[in-house]
């Protein structure tokens, strides 16, 4: 018995020395995970790093190039995974910057992109499927320009400007190719999703390559409805600040200003929507505040170019009319305030675009053309629409409003509200802070 309990008590000593002796083994396994604090990963329990971390992108990795004793973070073509430009850098393009289908480019507000003075065309485009998230504020705005704006000399026509390309649905064909090179565009789908542009300043843009083939400040390629556009401005280009190819865009809160061509350009079908729409011509350059097509070579292709635009001041230097819908184009206009200076003209409607007018399917109402040679031409249906005037309402530059609009929100739910005419009321200037001046 005693014989028994003895080998018994040497069996449980040995276990217990043998399980002593696997403590210490034990306990020094070390918990490996990322164990660098700067990673988007790290694990504050991790003991040994396995070389996991993922760190969030900040453009060390990029190439740069020194300018003035000052460094820029080069973007390359093309972009082909998900990339943030920072405020806390400057950026750098040159020649076509191109984002891919399925990546995304974020820029933070306040951040500054500047293009090369290389003998390239700078252009940044966003591919049918990419997106950009460019969401910048009233106080810190995104900026677009040219290097030269740095090293001197900025001027219109320096590099080619902001180009999204979507999927909606185009009257030339299914798909097109954009002027420049600058990528396909057109579809089926006029809910497409190009991202957010919000607060977006795009300065000296326009590049022209040759004829009937110019970059513009912003080109709205078959962009879908589902695309946010809102406080943007194109100054000083030398083609047109904001042109629509097509698609169903929707801007609102928009300022084109000193832009050498047109400021507003629409044609190959545009069926969307704009309101709060800002011209301010440069009074020695400039071609029409507004110039709107179908299509120059096929007035009668489908779907037509049959926007809705609420809300635009538009102030004409003089030397054109400041508004032609021509070639077949449909489309309604509300609440606008067009200046001129005692020449040219200011509303004129021509070709089969007058069968739209004569129909009702062309409108210009709740809109005073005023200070032109001629006011109205070609367009009586709208010359005596009583909504409509020839009044001076005193504007300062293009702040200033008049009273008879119609509530654009009976329209459209997708309009803001207000029954006035013009887009910048003098007590709630939405300009202010974040736009250069002409």
């Amino acid at each position: 018995m005693l014989k028994t309990t003895t080998t018994t008590g040497k069996l449980l000593l040995g276990s217990f020395v043998a399980l002593l002796a696997m403590g210490p083994m034990t306990s020094c396994k070390k918990k490996e995970g990322c164990t660098d604090p700067t990673a988007t990963n790290y694990d504050p329990d991790a003991d040994k790093d396995d070389g996991s971390c993922v760190y969030p992108e900040t453009g060390t990795n990029d190439p740069t190039v020194s300018i003035g004793g000052e460094t820029y973070y080069v973007v390359t073509t093309p972009i082909t995974s998900n990339k943030t430009l920072t405020s806390d850098k400057k950026w750098y393009i040159s020649g076509g910057v191109f984002v891919n289908d399925g990546i995304t480019l974020t820029i933070d507000a306040g951040t500054e992109v500047f293009a090369a003075d290389d003998g390239t065309t700078p252009f940044i485009s966003i591919l049918r499927g990419g997106m950009i998230m460019a969401e910048g504020t009233a106080t810190d705005p995104i900026r677009l320009t040219t290097i030269k704006t740095v090293t001197g000399g900025a001027s219109a026509g320096d590099w080619g400007g902001l180009i999204l390309n979507g999927r909606a649905t185009i009257n030339i064909g299914a798909t097109a190719e954009g002027e420049g090179g600058t990528g396909t565009y057109g579809g089926s789908n006029d809910s497409d999703n190009s991202g957010v542009l919000r607060y977006v300043r795009v300065e000296y843009a326009g590049k022209i390559l040759g004829t009937d083939n110019e970059l513009n400040g912003f080109s709205f390629n078959a962009v879908g409805n589902q695309t946010v556009l809102e406080h943007l401005q194109a100054y000083r280009g030398a083609d047109d600040g904001f042109e629509f190819f097509g698609g169903a865009a929707r801007l609102k809160w928009a300022v084109s200003t000193g832009n050498t061509d047109d400021s507003f350009d629409w044609t190959h079908g545009w069926r969307g929507r704009g309101q709060f729409w800002v011209v301010h011509q440069d009074p020695t350059a400039g071609d029409r505040c507004m110039e709107c097509d179908n299509w120059e070579i096929d007035y009668m292709v489908t779907p037509f170019s049959d926007p809705m635009v609420s809300n635009f001041t538009l102030v004409n230097n003089g030397n054109n009319d400041a508004v032609r819908l021509r070639h077949g184009t449909r489309g309604m206009l509300y609440n606008g305030l067009v200046a001129g200076t005692g020449a040219g003209d200011g509303i004129e409607v021509s070709d089969t675009s007058s069968t739209w007018m004569d129909q009702g399917l062309l409108v210009v109402k709740n809109t005073d053309v005023f200070n032109f040679g001629t006011n109205w031409k070609n367009c009586a249906p709208f010359e005596n629409d009583a909504t409509n005037g020839t009044a001076d309402p005193g504007l300062n530059g293009f702040v200033g409003t008049a009273t008879g609009g119609v509530d654009p929100t009976t329209l459209d739910p997708w309009f803001s509200a207000g029954t006035f005419k013009g887009a910048v009321d003098g007590g709630d200037d939405w300009t202010t802070g974040w736009t250069l001046p002409l």
